[in-house]
């Protein structure tokens, strides 16, 4: 079997097959030259045969135009049954004197016949057709006969082409088996060499390929003092080589890896090109990478990021490292990464090493930390500004202006409200985050939270002209939650959706069950929330439009407490909104009976 190993080498087939292409076409191109050598000189042979014959018949042909043969076309048909000849008489005029094989007087005029016409002026005309009288395929000769400058008329002979087919066939399946024989026998000798320079390929072949594969105690056994033995004495020398090498490198490269694969910055390092030569599980989650294979593809390809290309750029023309932040977009959400490049020199090729580090959370919460500073700020600054301005207003004599004394009273009293209910919204917001998920739970029917939550607006309402709508609340829906979060929840809802709906208009509210939760809606037909606002709407003091939310009178914690006790209650808060036709928001809590709330849907 090791000795038909050779019969399984692509390369063996490789080169068999170029020889065997080679002896093909060669033949072939043999074949054809030959062929259609023999081919014209077969046509020669005749036509030559069909002058002579002409030539011969001129005697006959000039006492028949003359009409001293009186039975010509007698004659004209014994001629063609002992020499097999077509034998055509064509009058000057192209008329048919006498055919042996047709009846002269049922046969077109032959003036335009080719052979006629390019026998004109005494020499001889050939052509190969298709014979619409005889129905086959006929050389024809023809030879135009003339007598003191008078034009006799034309003789013209044929026989047909099968003839030299015949012959032509024969001498091809001669040349077919000839040329076979010798393709057969090259091809073997081809197949002798090809085996000769193959099989030492394949045991180098094979030694390599255990090289690759770790086994560097593979070694070529081939000996020769062609190229082909030289190739297996420096194959042997580098396997000792790599040997030496790997041994050394192999501990170095595991120790760092193991390092960079622990680390929990994202670290990439790329080669001169920017092609991918390690990345860790840290950078294919912060650049969101594909778990295939990466090493050997370029970064921008993977991870087309183009301040990433242009910070790559710069450390290269500076040779100095560089840190910065980039920002990425995946999907809808925004992320920040800080970048830390620096160059380094390996295996006499430059290339990069990138550290990142996912910074999205902290300036999150940086941002937050400013804006809750500012807004707080802002919101206290404004009431105790207005105070301020009142007081000094009346101590310096409104005090005892009847007319506006009570005026300004009522504006201190409004703002020392609006103080106390943003200092209220405040701690209630401090103690729901620090109660987090230690909130205590009990069975509580969303229809009771929701009767005396309604009760507390619907002067409100009445007030503005809304409608207030209760749906879903035929059937119980027990939640586990704590009854004082839900009053607070709902509470906040229906005081946005009664504050930014203006009249007339309605503020309907849903309840009903689903996959295991109580669900909560709360639907207004306001002036909705614009697209890019819907994220932010539960951060501390973000308000889309200032202005009308302090001429409401709202703090900006509201929507900031409800996710807050949603979370602590193992919930989930979200909104929908529209431009101009309103707004839903919907809350979710576990059931407190799950199989009995879906055994009554």
């Amino acid at each position: 079997m090791r000795r038909l190993k050779f019969l399984r080498s692509r390369f063996f087939f490789s080169l068999c097959a170029s020889y065997a292409a080679v002896l093909l076409v060669t033949a072939v191109l043999v074949g054809v030259l030959v062929d259609r050598r023999l081919s014209r000189s077969l046509l020669d042979e005749l036509r030559s045969s069909l002058e002579k014959e002409c030539l011969i018949l001129q005697p006959l042909a000039e006492r028949t135009f003359r009409g001293e043969e009186p039975d010509a076309q007698a004659v004209l048909a014994r001629l063609d049954r002992e020499t097999g000849l077509r034998i055509t008489l064509i009058r000057p005029d192209g008329s048919v004197l006498g055919d042996s094989e047709a009846d002269p007087a049922g046969m077109e005029d032959h003036a335009s016949r080719p052979e006629v016409r390019e026998a004109r002026g005494g020499g001889f005309g050939v052509a190969r057709r298709l014979s619409r009288t005889v129905g086959h395929e006929m050389l024809y000769v023809a030879h135009e006969l003339r007598a003191d400058e008078t034009v006799l008329g034309t003789i013209r002979v044929a026989l047909p082409t099968a003839l030299v087919d015949e012959q032509l066939e024969e001498t091809r399946n001669s040349v077919l088996i000839g040329t076979s024989a010798s393709f057969l026998v090259a091809l073997l000798i081809g197949v002798l060499l090809a085996k000769r320079f193959t099989q030492p390929l394949e045991a180098i072949t094979a030694v390599a390929a255990d090289l690759r594969a770790g086994r560097f105690d593979a070694r070529v056994s081939v000996r020769r003092e062609d190229e082909i033995g030289v190739l297996a004495e420096t194959l042997n020398g580098l396997a000792e080589e790599l040997t030496r090498r790997i041994a050394s490198l192999s501990q170095e490269d595991a120790k760092l890896r193991a390092m960079l694969a622990g680390m929990i910055e994202g670290v990439v390092a790329v080669d001169g090109e920017d092609r991918i030569l390690f990345v860790n599980s840290a950078a294919r989650t912060v650049l969101q990478l594909e778990e295939s294979a990466l090493e050997g593809r370029r970064l921008w390809e993977v991870a087309p990021i183009g301040e990433l290309e242009a910070l790559l750029r710069d450390v290269r023309a500076s040779s100095l490292p560089e840190r910065r932040e980039i920002e990425l977009f995946r999907g809808e959400r925004e992320r920040v990464i800080g970048v830390h490049a620096s160059a380094f020199l390996g295996g006499g090729r430059e290339g990069l090493v990138i550290v990142l580090h996912d910074v999205t959370e902290l300036r999150r919460l940086e941002r937050i930390r400013r804006d809750f500073v500012a807004n707080v700020s802002h919101e206290l600054k404004t009431p105790l500004t207005s105070i301020k301005g009142f007081v000094e207003t009346l101590l310096s004599g409104a005090l005892h202006d009847e007319e506006n004394n009570e005026r300004f009273m009522r504006r201190i009293d409004a703002n020392v409200e609006r103080l106390n209910h943003l200092v209220s919204d405040l701690l209630s917001l401090a103690r729901i985050e620090s109660q987090g998920e230690r909130m205590p739970r009990a069975e509580v029917d969303w229809r009771s939270v929701l009767a005396e939550v309604a009760k507390r607006h619907e002067e409100a309402c009445a007030k503005k002209g809304l409608v207030l709508e209760m749906r879903g609340t035929e059937r119980e829906c027990l939640v586990l939650g704590d009854r004082e979060a839900m009053l607070q929840i709902l509470d906040n809802l229906l005081d946005n959706a009664v504050k930014y709906t203006p009249a007339p208009g309605a503020v309907r509210v849903r309840l009903a069950a689903s996959a295991g939760r109580g669900v909560l809606q709360v639907e207004d037909t306001g002036i909705g929330i614009p697209r890019e606002h819907l994220e932010r709407v539960f951060e501390r003091f973000y308000r889309v439009d200032k202005a009308r939310s302090r001429e409401v009178g709202g703090t900006g914690l509201g929507l900031s407490i409800v996710k807050n006790l949603v979370r602590n209650l193992s919930g989930e808060v979200r909104v929908e909104s529209e431009v101009g036709k309103g707004s839903t928001f919907t809350v979710e809590l576990p059931l407190a009976r799950p199989a009995a709330s879906a055994a009554r849907a």
